[in-house]
C-alpha cells in the first residue's frame, strides 16, 4: 500500500478556484501598492492633505507588501511539498519533505494499537477518516478519507471499510460516533 501526497494536491474546481483566488488577490494586493504611492506623492505635493493620509498611504504598502510575501511563501511551501507513507513486508517507511525540513522514519506495523474510524465536522459539513493509530502521536498514519461525494457513507459502510482496514494491518478496528470522536479529542488534549 503506498500513499503519496504532492504538491498542493488540488484537483478540478478547487485548483481552479485556488489559482484564481491567488492571481485576484495578487493583483489586488499590486493595485493597493500603486494606488497607495500615488497617494503619498499627493499627500507630499499638495500641504492641505492631512499627514495621516502618509501614514495611510505607508501603512496600506507594508500591508501589502507583507500580504504577497505570505502568499509567496505559502505557494513555494506546498508546491515543494511531498508525502510518501509505503507499508509493506510488516513495516511502514514515511517521508514528508517540506521548505523547512525533511522527516524520515521507518515502523513496524506490530508498534500500532489499532485502527480507528473518527468523525469530525468541518466548515459545518461532517465528514470522517479511517487512521492507525500508534502509541506515539506523531506517527498515526491516515488511511482513508472519503471524497467529497461520499462523505455520507451509510454507517454500515463506514464500519466495513473500517474492518477491511483492520484485517489488512491483522489490527483491531475502533470505530466512533461523532460524539465519541469529539470526546476521544478532548480527553487526548487534557
Amino acid at each position: 500500500l503506498i500513499l503519496e501526497e504532492k504538491g498542493l494536491g488540488l484537483k478540478g474546481i478547487a485548483k481552479f478556484f485556488f489559482y484564481f483566488c491567488s492571481v485576484i488577490s495578487f493583483l489586488s494586493m499590486i493595485w493597493v501598492i500603486v494606488i497607495s504611492i500615488g497617494a503619498f506623492a499627493a499627500a507630499n505635493r499638495d500641504p492641505t492633505v492631512p499627514d495621516s493620509y502618509k501614514f495611510i498611504a505607508l501603512a496600506s504598502i507594508g500591508l501589502s507588501l507583507f500580504c504577497i510575501n505570505t502568499l509567496y511563501k505559502f505557494y513555494k511551501d506546498r508546491i515543494n511539498y511531498y508525502k510518501r507513507i509505503e507499508i509493506a513486508d510488516g513495516k511502514i517507511k514515511y517521508k514528508e519533505i517540506n521548505s523547512q525540513k525533511t522527516t524520515e522514519w521507518e515502523e513496524t506495523i506490530r508498534k500500532y494499537t489499532y485502527v480507528d474510524l473518527h468523525h469530525y465536522n468541518y466548515r459545518r459539513v461532517s465528514s470522517w477518516y479511517i487512521f492507525l493509530q500508534h502509541p506515539n502521536k506523531e506517527r498515526k498514519i491516515a488511511l482513508f478519507a472519503p471524497d467529497y461525494d461520499n462523505q455520507s457513507a451509510s454507517e454500515e459502510d463506514k464500519r466495513k471499510i473500517l474492518e477491511s482496514y483492520g484485517k489488512l494491518f491483522d489490527l483491531p478496528a475502533n470505530y466512533l460516533t461523532l460524539e465519541e470522536s469529539y470526546k476521544a479529542t478532548n480527553q487526548t488534549k487534557d
